[in-house]
């Protein structure tokens, strides 16, 4: 595995055992070569090769002799040497035998090619003593640009093959001076009387035969030869005989009766003739020389695989060299006929080589773009960022992006997208023109900004189309039934004004309901949270559910056990029941059933069926009929706001998007499942809420109906008309009432010191809202009540956590006498 933080230019260093980990940590820095994002390609392929291979090997580098060796080589190092000689000088190193190696390397360094030294005595000092150590070793040249850089060097320690050659020679001379005597494995054949034999103990002994076996036959013979062996070992024999041959040599195997032993058999027999030439005796010596056979078999072996290996280096080396001059034309191709702007600067940003297309993109000439920075060409409100960029790439950083726009030669400017890194020694980048995209981009933006604009005009139009109607009709009734009970005034009949007040305040609910359906739309509407027994909320609504679906549709209740609490505002959860129930009912109009079922959900992960939702606790409330369907595309647009499938002035179409915007408001969510004619099953999660809140559990304060003495209260309101009303109504109930028209004012009245039993602002004031009024007032009064007024509650209004202990919040439009309630509980409280 590669080192991640190790540059990338040193992850030939990689793998090599304990000599790869000791290169790693090397301070070649400090070294004649230098650190090793420096070094040639041919020094780094050829010690990645040295690195990751079990022969012996080891570099001379530079004019130096700079050292390098592998954990094979390093075996045959005594620890005089060993860790010491990385990174050494040879002539340091190895200075005993240098008038041996030195001029040997410097041949191959002069250009003198490659050398193959075999059996070379050359003495070294291992363990404290010097060792008459043999080598066969190959010096190959290492190529650095038109020269040679280095050697390399492969070897064996062959001490012990030489040696046992040598003792094999010995033998072999000892052997020839006493077969002479026949003392060795020694026999006589009667050549004349069918190959009679007459063998020695010697013999039998060498060939594993048993004292019986004396006078064995010829046949005898050739049956214990091995059977590869046994034809030519025959021919050759008889050959001898037939012929004039007086000196018989021959070398083959033989198995060994006694132990099924392979063994290499040497024979030396001088055949005895006539007068005639006839063969009539022959007397010789046969001995067992399978050690040495395999001794020189394992020496031929490995000289060969020695030969080879130099040959595959020199041919690596060759190969190496092509592929270096074939990289070269690659990249001189690539360099040339690239679209994208290449760029090489040196580390104080000053640009030294750059490719045609600079030329294609700019108009600048090469000549033209050398030996400068970039300091000329950049926009003047790029080249801070230019600038930057280059320095963190001078100072460490290994790569940037960023895009900037440079001097076109007919004073356009184009944008180019940069990737820039460094090394120690240089800066390479890496430009491409991006003038298009970012023109289209730019188009693109416009259009988007265009389309944005128009659905943002398509929505207010379907928001005039939609709601105008309902708002016209509510607004009739309002002024109409004014204006009648002005007339009824004025001609002095009070009969029936009580029905027409009725009839304007049903118009002026009705205008504040679809307020808030528009507020839940939005997300906006002031929400209460409180915690909720759904199962109890909904048993509640049965008799104001089934008033409102006929006699046509059954409804059914499924409660389900051990349900948990949901926290929520009860109020708006009701209103979302109560439209779904409604939806449910228009889809149902020859009759049908709907179900209401609740259920306790757990959501361990996002699912592809619940993305919406983050992992936890919910309660579900499901309510599903059996009407007509929607299909997959009108259901995918059910809670777009506006959007109804009902004729004009049967619907709004903000009913399922202020169900949307509740649910999301309460942190949960809601989802459709309809099929055409099958029905539709609409399904709401509200998220659990674990324990009591305290203001639940706490017995209620039963407060009186009307002021007690000298309790005040502080009436900050913008709007006159409502800051009358409610002041008239304050004081009507005997409370001594202050009014203000900002928070300035009401601040000011709060210094004066006189008492206020509670604050009654509205949130939206002008400047100073009424959250930061409360703040400010509470620092000089901290036992003062606040209960905020708002209409349309900004989003700070309804952040979580906004009331505090001692506050309440009341939405406009609201009832005086709920009003008066709220006023008395929290002044008596």
């Amino acid at each position: 595995m590669l080192d991640p933080n190790r540059s990338p230019s040193e992850d030939f260093l990689a793998g090599g055992g304990e000599m790869g980990e000791l290169t790693r940590a090397f301070d070649w820095s400090s070294s004649p070569i230098g650190p090793p994002e420096r070094w040639p390609q041919s020094l780094r392929t050829v010690l990645r090769i040295l690195l990751n291979t079990n022969h012996p090997m080891f570099i001379f580098w530079g004019p130096e002799h700079i050292q390098f060796y592998n954990d094979a080589y390093r075996q045959t190092m005594g620890p005089e040497r060993h860790p010491g000689a990385l990174g050494q000088r040879g002539r340091e190193c190895w200075a005993e035998i240098w008038d041996i190696i030195g001029p040997q390397i410097d041949q191959v360094m002069s250009g003198g090619g490659a050398t193959w030294h075999e059996n070379q005595l050359v003495p070294v000092t291992r363990h404290g003593r010097l060792e008459q150590v043999y080598w066969t070793y190959g010096y190959s040249p290492i190529d650095q640009d038109d020269a040679i850089g280095g050697v390399l060097v492969v070897c064996r320690d062959v001490t012990k093959e030489y040696l046992a050659a040598a003792a094999l020679r010995e033998r072999e001379a000892e052997l020839a001076r006493v077969q002479q005597i026949g003392r060795i494995g020694g026999l006589e054949v009667d050549l004349r009387v069918g190959f009679r034999n007459r063998r020695s103990p010697e013999y039998l002994l060498v060939h594993g035969l048993p004292p019986e076996a004396a006078n064995e036959t010829h046949e005898d013979w050739v049956r214990r030869i091995h059977p590869e062996d046994r034809e030519a070992t025959e021919r050759q024999f008889r050959d001898a005989v037939r012929g004039d041959v007086r000196d018989y040599r021959a070398k083959y195997r033989i198995i060994r009766p006694s132990d099924g032993e392979v063994r290499w058999i040497s024979v030396r027999s001088v055949i005895e003739r006539d007068d005639d030439g006839r063969a009539i005796r022959l007397v010789g010596a046969h001995t067992d020389v399978t050690e040495q056979v395999l001794a020189e078999q394992a020496l031929r072996q490995s000289e060969e695989a020695y030969r080879k290996l130099a040959d595959q280096l020199v041919q690596l080396n060759e190969t190496l060299e092509q592929r270096v001059q074939d990289k070269t034309r690659e990249r001189d191709r690539i360099w040339n006929v690239s679209q994208d702007l290449l760029l090489v600067a040196d580390r104080d940003g000053v640009w030294r080589t750059v490719n045609p297309a600079w030329t294609k993109t700019l108009g600048w000439s090469e000549a033209e773009l050398l030996n400068r920075t970039s300091g000329w060409l950049d926009h003047p409100d790029d080249a801070e960022l230019t600038r930057s960029q280059s320095k963190a790439l001078s100072t460490g950083e290994t790569s940037v992006k960023f895009e900037s726009r440079f001097r076109h030669k007919d004073g356009s400017y184009r944008w180019l997208s940069w990737v820039g890194v460094s090394d120690a020694t240089a800066i390479y980048a890496v430009a491409r023109d991006i003038t298009a995209e970012k023109a289209a981009a730019e188009r693109l933006k416009s259009a988007e900004e265009a389309l944005r604009q128009s659905q943002k005009m398509e929505a207010v139009g379907q928001l005039t189309g939609g709601i105008a109607h309902d708002f016209n009709n509510l607004l009739t009734g309002i002024v109409g039934s004014l204006d009648l009970m002005q007339i009824r005034l004025d001609q002095g009949r009070t009969e029936n004004i009580s029905r027409y007040i009725t009839a304007a305040m049903t118009s002026a609910n009705r205008a504040a309901a679809l307020t808030h359906r528009l507020l839940a739309f939005a997300r906006r509407q002031p929400l209460i949270p409180k915690q909720v027994d759904v199962n109890l909320l909904v048993v509640s609504l049965e008799d104001l559910l089934r008033r409102t679906i006929g006699e046509s549709i059954d409804l059914d209740i499924v409660a389900a056990e051990n349900l948990w609490f949901t926290l929520c505002d009860p109020n708006q959860l009701e209103s979302a029941l109560l439209n779904l129930v409604i939806n449910a009912r228009d889809a149902m109009p020859d009759g049908g059933r709907i179900t209401i079922s609740t259920q306790n959900a757990r959501f361990d992960a996002v699912t592809a069926d619940t993305p919406a939702l983050l992992p936890g606790d919910y309660v579900c409330i499901v309510v599903t009929d059996t009407g007509t369907g929607m299909s997959a595309e009108i259901a995918a647009r059910a809670f777009d706001p506006f959007f109804t499938t009902k004729p004009l002035g049967q619907g709004t179409g903000l009913g399922l998007s202020m169900i949307y915007g509740f649910a999301q408001q309460s942190n949960g969510h809601v989802m459709i499942d309809s099929k055409v004619g099958q029905g539709t099953s609409v399904r709401l999660y509200l998220p659990r809420q674990l324990g009591l809140i305290a203001d639940e559990a706490a017995p209620a304060v039963v407060a009186a109906d009307h002021a007690a003495t000298g309790e005040t209260v502080l009436v900050v309101e913008d709007e006159p008309v409502v800051r009358g009303i409610v002041v008239e109504m304050l004081r009507d109930q005997g409370y001594r009432v202050l009014e203000a028209v900002d928070g300035p004012a009401g601040l000011a009245v709060l210094r004066l010191g006189e008492r206020i039993d509670l604050l009654l602002t509205d949130v939206g004031l002008p400047g100073m809202n009424g959250r930061q009024l409360a703040d400010q007032a509470l620092e000089s009064r901290p036992a003062m009540k606040v209960l905020f007024m708002t209409g349309y509650a900004e989003s700070a209004a309804i952040a979580k956590g906004f009331l505090q202990p001692g506050m309440d919040m009341i939405t406009k439009p609201f009832d005086l006498d709920d009003l008066a309630r709220r006023v008395r509980d929290m002044v008596a409280n």
